[in-house]
């Protein structure tokens, strides 16, 4: 890696783009406040992802093989939105105002989704699914709708969230502080791991308890309750936060390849072909140059380079 880019990547903001200072931002100071949305959040998730299917079947009325794929779908969205998440977060918002942005989007989900769970013209009358009757009446329509959309705004806010928070939380330590820094990251890992398995504890016995003896309505308003706490933690902890600043979409260097490709297609061949693709000074415009960071990249252009010449010398 260039000496450049290695600085660049070093550098840390605040909330506002300015320079961290290093006695007033970033350490576990900083980091005590992405340990609590960690908490709360997997607390509000788990607590729905875990007794979902109890309020598909019992009270939105989809036969048992559909509510377990209505669960299974919601699961593995959120896993597969994680790469958004990371994606957003690395090339354009930076970790904290992604977490920012996408955690209002998961608490939205949890309030409609505890609106519909509580009011009757939003679900199918109630029946007893256990009968096997068939006379219970499927969610359709606007109620099915509804439920829906509110089901994918926790999916889409959660996976959003979640490559971020342990990778926010990491970035409160500078990784110039030596032995101490090593230490205290160590400790950070280690509480973000507790945080997780608290929320989790807390999700699977007391919130689940509550949608089972107060009904889901109940549930999922606490849920919101506990994504609303956690985003309250991550605001809090704003003026200490040490910001990595987003580095740009990973496509555009690719596409700006394509692009000399392209306008040098007509390009006419070097007399000496081995000489080819060295030593040519940069004539694009902006800032894309040759570099070392993929050394083994451009050696094989200069190779392929060299055999074109020679096929072209050759007709």
């Amino acid at each position: 890696m260039d000496v450049e880019s290695s600085a660049a990547h070093e550098v840390s903001v605040d909330w506002r783009g300015r320079p961290c200072e290093p006695g007033r931002h970033g350490g576990m100071r900083a980091a005590v406040f992405v340990l609590g949305i960690q908490a709360f959040e997997i607390m509000a998730i788990a607590a729905v992802g875990n007794n979902l299917i109890t309020y598909v079947f019992g009270e939105m009325h989809f036969p048992l093989s559909e509510a377990a794929n209505v669960v299974t779908n919601f699961v593995g969205t959120i896993f597969l939105l994680s790469l958004l998440g990371g994606f957003l977060s690395d090339s354009y918002l930076g970790c904290f105002w992604t977490m920012l942005t996408f955690g209002f989007v998961e608490l939205s989900g949890f309030i409609l989704l505890s609106v519909q769970a509580h009011l009757p013209q939003l679900k199918p009358p109630p029946c007893n699914m256990a009968s096997m009757d068939g006379s219970c009446e499927q969610a359709r329509g606007f109620k099915s709708s509804i439920f829906f959309v509110a089901l994918y705004l926790v999916a889409l806010g959660s996976g959003c969230l979640k490559p971020n928070m342990i990778a926010h939380g990491g970035d409160q330590f500078s990784s110039s502080a030596g032995a101490d820094n090593a230490k205290s990251l160590s400790t950070y890992f280690n509480s973000a791991y507790f945080s997780f398995c608290l929320g989790e504890l807390v999700a699977l016995t007391a919130l689940v308890w509550v949608q089972t003896h107060s009904g889901m309505d109940v549930g999922f308003g606490i849920s919101a309750a506990a994504m609303a706490a956690g985003l309250i933690s991550l605001v809090s902890g704003a003026a200490f936060y040490r910001n990595k600043p987003p580095q740009g979409s990973i496509f555009t260097p690719i596409a700006r390849v394509f692009v000399a490709a392209f306008t040098k297609r007509k390009q006419i061949c070097p007399a000496n072909p081995g000489n080819a693709g060295i030593g040519e000074p940069a004539r694009l415009a902006g800032s894309f140059r040759h570099g070392n960071k993929f050394r083994w990249t451009a050696a094989s252009i200069v190779l392929l380079t060299r055999l074109l010449c020679l096929s072209c010398s050759a007709s």
